[in-house]
């Protein structure tokens, strides 16, 4: 009997084998590659519009509250540690989309910091937001707006 396991290899053969295991992942199977060095770092090949479905399934549950003493709407999301503010709800969702956007920028910047220190779920939400290219109203869609 076949085994069935996921292929992996290490960097060498990845390289070696890239269009072949290309076309697997193409295919529908996902195809890893690890470190021989430290096989515990690993990454995946898979076919993009299986991780966007996968990211699809992956919700934001944006926060709104009212200050009625200062006149201010609040919308964070806890899952990114971010939010944003302002008199109307529109107005603070439009306030946390510049939030994410600066955000994301930094991350980029400092990728190497971010991706020691920060959680590895906070990471996969990021990813689903990156995917969105910058653009204002995909990434209002993605946090929930």
């Amino acid at each position: 009997m076949m085994p069935v396991a996921i292929p992996r290899y290490n960097i060498r053969d990845t390289k070696r084998y890239y269009s072949e295991l290309n076309n697997i992942a193409l295919k529908g199977i996902e195809v890893i590659t690890y470190n021989a060095i430290s096989e515990n770092e690993e990454v995946s090949h898979i076919r993009t519009s299986y991780l966007s479905k996968l990211l699809d399934k992956l919700s934001f549950n944006p926060i709104v509250d009212y200050d009625g003493e200062l006149g201010v709407h609040t919308v964070s999301l806890n899952e990114i540690d971010l939010y944003g503010e302002a008199e109307t709800v529109a107005e603070a969702v439009e306030d946390l989309v510049n939030s994410v956007i600066e955000f994301l920028v930094i991350y980029l910047e400092k990728l190497d910091l971010f991706s020691k220190v920060e959680p590895e779920l906070k990471q996969v939400y990021l990813l689903k937001l990156l995917r969105c290219n910058g653009d204002r109203e995909k990434i209002k869609k993605a946090i929930g707006f």
